[in-house]
């Protein structure tokens, strides 16, 4: 692979975009959004190019911290010039946005996104909440997608939403000593469990509940696991742990749809592996 193709990858974090994918689908179908829609197709290719808009501008704005900690990414490296990311984050954002707009979705939600993505960039190494930041870019790209279907967002769609934003944060926690292999918060763990809350808030009302139980277990065990591999001594054990809890995102969009529509959701589960092999090819976080 051409150097500056995989400099190019290695900045979109494209490894994770798959976690996009399945975010704006979960929240298409929650909301009530029927297969083959066009409108879907545009929100994912929109939702995909603001999240890597997103993460090139993170790399912009951190070229200082990374020479000193991650010499190894693009921008320090010299694969990429600033400028040439610049331009690319610039591009990027303006086509994800109409994009998003094109295929039906309010145009509020997604000037919020934006605006978010933009202020935790600058924020978060200045900012310790910022991390609520990077949670709200989650909450409201499904809340961007879902407006899509019906112009209404529905109670059950907002409580994924907040909990995929809480269990995002709980990520940009623990993600804060990655490149020290330092110790994490208790609250990160915390936040990391939040999806578990949204059958309780929900009273387990019109929910499937063997779908329920079997897609919610399936997630609590990968988050487990994460947490059992933070807990450990092994040499870059935070960066492995942050990356495999980002591809758990796909297990919380599989425990929404499955709690609402049986087995469904374990639609998402084969999207786990996948992100994982595609993590070991380019770096996720």
């Amino acid at each position: 692979m051409h150097k500056k193709i995989k400099g190019l990858l290695d900045l979109c974090r494209v490894s994770n975009l798959p976690t996009v994918l399945s975010n704006c689908i979960g929240s298409w179908f929650l909301a009530g959004g029927a297969v083959g829609e066009l409108n879907l197709l545009l929100l994912v290719s929109g939702s995909a190019l603001l999240y890597s808009g997103g993460m090139i501008m993170n790399d912009v704005l951190d070229v200082a911290y990374d020479s000193k900690f991650r010499p190894e990414r693009p921008i320090p490296f010299g694969t990429i010039s600033k400028r040439t990311a610049g331009i690319i984050t610039l591009l990027f954002i303006i086509a994800g946005m109409a994009l998003m707009i094109v295929g039906n979705s309010h145009l509020f939600s997604v000037l919020s996104l934006i605006a978010v993505i933009i202020a935790y960039n600058i924020s978060h190494k200045k900012w310790s909440h910022s991390v609520y930041l990077m949670g709200a870019c989650r909450s409201i790209l499904y809340l961007a997608c879902a407006s899509a279907v019906t112009g209404q967002i529905t109670p059950n769609v907002v409580a994924w939403s907040i909990s995929l934003g809480l269990y995002t944060a709980g990520i940009t926690i623990v993600a804060r000593g990655e490149s020290t292999d330092s110790s994490f918060k208790l609250s990160g763990l915390v936040l990391l469990f939040s999806p578990i809350l949204v059958p309780v808030y929900l009273k387990f009302n019109d929910l499937h509940l063997v779908g329920t139980f079997v897609s919610g277990a399936l997630w609590l065990a990968w988050t487990v696991y994460c947490l059992c591999i933070l807990k450990g001594g092994s040499e870059g054990r935070v960066g492995r742990a942050v990356s495999y809890l980002i591809a758990g995102m796909v297990l919380i969009d599989g425990f929404a749809i499955s709690s609402h529509f049986g087995w469904s959701g374990l639609f998402f589960l084969p999207l786990l592996p996948l992100i994982i092999w595609f993590q070991t090819k380019v770096s996720g976080t």
